[in-house]
């Protein structure tokens, strides 16, 4: 018989798991909801303009558009499940690495970064019998190529439009305001943490776990002493993975990546010629349409809402402004967080569930069965 010592134990195991099954709560997806639709709601009767909400135009046409954004969506999700089925080196099946992107998108979809959800993916890796040093790896090295993709991206920006890929209404360096000072330093951020995170995986991870420790020794971050010598170790195992890692392993994730991200903003040109027949078809506009997708993200990374809901709703006419007037550009913001965003919320609740039953019960019965060999 169990005694009540073995109970406990198992007990205490399951406390991790239960505080991470509070994030995936269903109760939690009704607050970016009502903060999306509420700026929409708010700003549509603000900027009603009858006029400008008639150049949206539903034909033929437009299905056609809509059906290729649908299409850039799956897509995308097809990247990022490439990319996980990859890096774990075919040890998760593909049809598995699908669902676990959803719940990571969905993760992220209700932390206050668009990139955020990293605790709640290393849970969910980890239950997928890919080990400890190999789950740490992958999201290590997740976080150092997605960073890479706009550290990449901007500057190359900058050097096809100047400053008017910041803001519509810069036209050179001179006109450069807050928003501009402020994507200088977000960009900053940014690129500081990504070469960090490169320093340690692929030069000194030792060296690494020792800046952590350094920083987290004064009084307002002592706090996170505990979980920034946990990173240290981490990135030390990961480290030793990545090393033995060739350039074409680095080149096929890095291009995955990129084609993940790529699509995130294309499906926004997509929606935009579905529904504006007047917007310019060149591909240096459409361009400049997808880089300004691509700087008003890096705004979204800091947001402190869930998702960045209600902040994307709210800033995204303003970034296609010169292309799209503003009360149609609220319909194109909607129809673009449905798919990208809302989408990923209701695949979440559908299909968590019944991943952590299969989850919950596969661990307790691991263990029971640890329990019963011991005795």
């Amino acid at each position: 018989m169990r005694s009540e010592e073995e109970k406990a134990l198992l007990e205490q195991e399951d406390e991790h798991t239960r505080s991470v099954i509070k994030s995936f709560k269903s109760s939690r997806i009704w607050l970016p909801i009502f903060l999306g639709l509420g700026v929409v709601i708010f700003l549509l009767f603000r900027n009603f303009d009858a006029t400008a909400l008639k150049s949206i135009t539903w034909s033929a046409h437009s299905f056609g558009w809509l059906l290729l954004a649908v299409i850039i969506l799956l897509i995308r999700h097809l990247a990022y499940t490439l990319r996980l089925w990859y890096l774990a080196e075919g040890t998760i099946g593909f049809w598995k690495c699908a669902k676990l992107i959803v719940i990571w998108e969905f993760s992220s979809a209700l932390s206050p970064s668009s990139l955020g959800g990293s605790a709640v993916s290393v849970f969910v890796l980890s239950h997928e019998k890919l080990g400890a040093p190999r789950t740490l790896t992958i999201i290590i090295y997740t976080v150092v190529l997605d960073s890479l993709f706009f550290v990449l991206s901007i500057p190359l920006l900058m050097l096809m439009y100047g400053a008017n890929i910041i803001y519509p209404s810069y036209h050179s360096l001179s006109d450069i305001s807050e928003i501009g000072y402020s994507l200088f330093f977000f960009y900053f951020l940014i690129v500081t943490y990504g070469l960090f995170f490169v320093y340690g995986l692929f030069y000194s991870p030792i060296q690494f776990k020792r800046i952590l420790h350094f920083f987290t020794q004064f009084p307002l971050l002592k706090r996170w002493n505990k979980s920034a010598l946990q990173l240290g170790d981490d990135m030390m195992v990961s480290a030793n993975t990545i090393a033995k890692k060739d350039f074409k392993f680095h080149l096929k994730s890095f291009a995955l990546t990129s084609i993940a991200w790529g699509g995130r903003f294309l499906l926004v040109n997509c929606i935009i010629i579905a529904l504006i027949d007047t917007v310019s078809y060149s591909l240096w506009d459409q361009l400049k349409i997808y880089g300004r997708q691509v700087v008003m993200f890096v705004f979204m990374m800091f947001s402190p809402s869930p998702g960045a809901a209600g902040f994307a709703e709210f800033f995204f006419g303003n970034y296609i402004g010169d292309y799209v007037p503003k009360s149609a550009a609220l319909i194109i913001a909607l129809i673009w967080r449905v798919l990208t965003y809302y989408a990923y919320l209701v695949a979440g609740v559908l299909i968590i569930p019944t991943w952590l039953t299969g989850v919950i019960k596969r661990r307790r019965m691991e263990r029971e069965a640890k329990l019963i060999n011991k005795s």
